[in-house]
């Protein structure tokens, strides 16, 4: 009688934590694809284990916020070429050094797009996203990485 009633609590509980799990990896893929203007098919949405685009960027590379020379400062002077779709940077912490950008849990790679003016980075992981921009004229850390560290194009 009791083991019936655990299959009865416990096996509904497993099928929606299952349920959730699958949902959120399907969410953070449709972030992906919303981030490179992709339409996903069918077979995107069936395959569960598919791999994730493999253009990632160390976020310390391009990300890494400058501390200015006074205390304190607002975000635009610690993230001066760096601005962001929701209009607000966040500044995150990785490996006890500024980032301008909300890094998820142990986040330190983030996928990336560039075109002739800025690089867009997609930071953090669905439900919570961030997708800044950097002037690549305006960060040295973009110039001297393109320059050691070809981007290649999608």
């Amino acid at each position: 009688m009791l083991r019936t009633l655990l299959y009865r609590i416990l096996f509904p509980f497993i099928i929606v934590l299952l349920v959730m799990i699958l949902a959120i990896l399907q969410m953070q893929k449709v972030t992906l694809a919303k981030f490179y203007d992709k339409e996903l098919s069918v077979s995107d949405y069936l395959n569960w284990f598919s791999t994730h685009p493999a253009n990632t960027v160390d976020v310390l590379t391009v990300l890494k916020a400058k501390q200015p020379n006074h205390h304190g400062g607002t975000t635009k002077d610690w993230c001066p070429s760096v601005s962001s779709d929701d209009g607000f940077v966040h500044i995150s912490y990785l490996d006890e050094q500024p980032v301008c950008c909300m890094l998820g849990k142990g986040q330190r790679y983030v996928y990336y797009k560039e075109n002739e003016q800025e690089i867009t980075l997609l930071c953090g992981r669905w439900p919570r996203t961030e997708v800044v921009s950097v002037n690549k004229k305006g960060m040295r850390a973009v110039q001297s990485y393109r320059s050691a560290n070809p981007i290649p194009q999608p």
